[in-house]
């Protein structure tokens, strides 16, 4: 006989009343098991955080004013923490950018422009003046700029200035992108009041570099 054609059979309680009700069964959660990749996922950001920290430090901007030699050129050189404070912004560039950037110690600084917004990422710069060569800005900024950990691949005619020089590094931020540091010379210029050696501008770029994956 198939059991689908039997009606259900019902036990009576002793009493004449409603049966017994069956016992409930233990039901079966998944919550204990999500716990654990759970927390798998949480020691997994943590890790990647503190290895993030660990390899990219923040630095703290430097405070030392004080000027330094660099070897192979006469010029000595100074942070240049202070001059790049005009295009400091929210933290960027980061410190350990800001610390990497020289200025001969005779320069001053003339102007700055940001070009962030026309860009949409980082790029700003400021330009400076001293009396010495063209040749002699070119010479520094190669030693500096490798001095100061600085990946030089690109030096020259520059693009954008007629008769300029340009020393072009890259660098990798603490805030886990690459930077792009410009110097940008212009020709040497002679009149009045100018030294034997003459006076020339020149211009300190630094873009930050475009997330890759975006």
């Amino acid at each position: 006989m198939s059991l689908h054609g039997t009606a259900p059979m019902v036990v009576a309680a002793p009493d004449g009343g409603e049966p017994p009700r069956p016992p409930a069964r233990s039901g079966f959660s998944m919550r204990p098991a999500m716990i654990v990749p759970g927390i798998g996922l949480l020691i997994l950001v943590l890790f990647i955080g503190a290895e993030f920290l660990t390899s990219n430090p923040v630095q703290p901007t430097k405070t030392a004013t004080g000027s330094f030699s660099v070897a192979g050129t006469p010029l000595r050189a100074m942070p240049a923490v202070e001059d790049l404070k005009v295009i400091t912004v929210a933290g960027q560039p980061p410190g350990n950018i800001i610390n990497a950037v020289s200025v001969p110690e005779v320069a001053r600084r003339t102007s700055y422009r940001d070009n962030s917004v026309s860009a949409q990422q980082y790029d700003a710069q400021i330009t400076l003046r001293a009396d010495e060569s063209e040749a002699a800005l070119d010479n520094f900024y190669q030693k500096d700029m490798k001095k100061q950990g600085w990946q030089i691949f690109s030096t020259g005619p520059a693009d954008h200035v007629a008769g300029g020089l340009e020393v072009l590094g890259k660098k990798a931020g603490s805030d886990g992108f690459y930077w792009e540091l410009g110097a940008v010379i212009s020709p040497t210029s002679f009149g009045a009041g100018t030294p034997a050696t003459g006076a020339t501008s020149f211009s300190l770029v630094l873009v930050q570099e475009p997330d890759p994956g975006t």
